[in-house]
This record gives C-alpha cells, structure tokens and sequence, in this order.
C-alpha cells in the first residue's frame, strides 16, 4: 500500500490535526471544554439541540495514539479509495459513515441512564471503519503484506486490521460503548455499497460509482431496423415463373 495524499485526505488529515491541538490546547490550560461543545454528547445533542455535534466529534480525538491510529489508516485506506471514487464521492462516502456511527451512539446511551447521557464521544474511528469496509469489497483480491512480512487478500487484511482496531478500542480504559459507533460506522458503509449491488438501476440514476464485480445485464439487440430483401436475378424475365419465396433472401 503506497502513501499518499489525495485532496480530500489531506484537508481532513490538516483539519483533525488541528482540532487535536486546539481542543487539548483549550481544554487543558484554558478549561474551555471544547470536547464538551464538539464532541458528541447525546444530552446535549438532544436537549440543547447541539446537533452540530453529529459531525464534528469526527474531528476531536481523546489522545495522541487514538488520533494517529485513525490518520494513519484514513491515508492508506482513504487515498485509494479516493483516487477510484473522486474527491466529492468520497466525502459523501466518508460522512454517512460518521453521522451513521453517531447515530448508533446516542441510541445506545439515551437507552441507558444518569451519567452516561453525558459521556461525550470523539474520533474519526466510525468513518475509516466505513473505509475499510468499502476498501475489502473494492480491492477483495489485492494482496497486501500484514504486518510486512505476512502476504494476505485485502478482505481478509481489511478485516484482521478492523478487529485490532476493534479490540483497542473496546478494552482501551476510555473505548467503553463507542465501539457501538465503530461497528455502526461499518455496517452503514456496507448498507449502502450493499445497496448499489442490490439496486443498481436506482443509483446509477443517482450518479453513483460503478464498483467491481457487479454484472451488468446485456442490453439484447433489437432487430426493429432489419429489412428483409429478396435478390432478384436481374437478368431473369418477370414472366419466368419463379416464385419469390425460392429466391435468396438477406438481412440488412
């Protein structure tokens, strides 16, 4: 897997960066509690109406590993994909993903009660688990090297990496339920490239990107401009007595 920057990456590698430092920046010297205000907290989305807070908690990250964990996949994973789908695609790709995992987090709390309305999430986790997912469908038979040593097909890559991921985010001290947003992050990407296999006539219309492996049906060819023509025998008189339907017949 080669490193580079495609726009879209770039601009959300510079943004991330620079929320990290700024939000621990304020929070830590100036007590501004931006991971309160950005981050996504189910009370305050749902009772002050913050619901900004759908999208910009991708942006916030509750360490300098979780925050390098993410950028670092979001480069690998997320450039190819780019470079294949087009920037505006991407992101259109890449957000599902994020509000979708969101979503899936403030369901889980506001079942629970007391402190945990809360608790606020932050990371960019719920949109590279998206990435990933749509990297395996799209490279399934790529052969990466796991670890640089180990060949493997990219869909089981993809899938050895996403449980590690997994696995320090859920037993991490501070993972707790936002491995649900994680896992929701994932299956919205699956559920609408799912939907692309399922009804493709619907997002062709829709301006979507075509993706491998989807058998596209034959259009039969019509045969409404065929004429039928007899080749008459020029030299032969009319009265010869030669019936139509014994003379050579082509289409054109």
């Amino acid at each position: 897997m080669q490193m580079r920057l495609t726009p879209a990456v770039k601009y959300l590698l510079i943004v991330c960066f620079a929320s990290f430092l700024v939000q621990q920046t304020a929070d830590q010297f100036f007590s501004a509690n931006l991971t309160g205000l950005f981050g996504l907290v189910p009370a305050s989305f749902v009772f002050q109406y913050r619901f900004w807070q759908i999208v910009t908690y991708s942006f916030l990250h509750g360490d300098v590993m979780h925050l390098f964990l993410n950028m670092m996949m979001l480069v690998f994973i997320g450039s190819e994909l780019e470079s294949v789908w087009g920037t505006a695609r991407f992101l259109k790709f890449y957000f599902i993903c994020v509000v979708a995992g969101g979503l899936a987090y403030l369901f889980l709390q506001l079942l629970s009660t007391g402190q945990a309305l809360h608790i606020p999430m932050v990371g960019a986790s719920a949109g590279v688990y998206g990435l990933l997912i749509a990297y395996g469908l799209l490279f399934a038979e790529r052969t990466l090297l796991f670890m640089m040593l180990f060949p493997m097909k990219a869909k089981h890559f993809i899938w050895v990496l996403a449980g590690i991921e997994f696995m320090s985010t859920v037993f991490s001290p501070r993972g707790g339920v936002a491995g649900i947003a994680h896992l929701g992050g994932m299956a919205a990407g699956w559920l609408y490239l799912w939907g692309w296999r399922r009804f493709p006539d619907f997002w062709r219309k829709k301006g979507d990107w075509p993706l491998p492996g989807i058998r596209r049906e034959r259009k039969s060819k019509k045969t409404d401009h065929l004429k039928l023509v007899v080749n008459r025998d020029k030299g032969r008189p009319k009265s010869s007595g030669n019936d139509d339907d014994d003379a050579p017949k082509t289409w054109h």
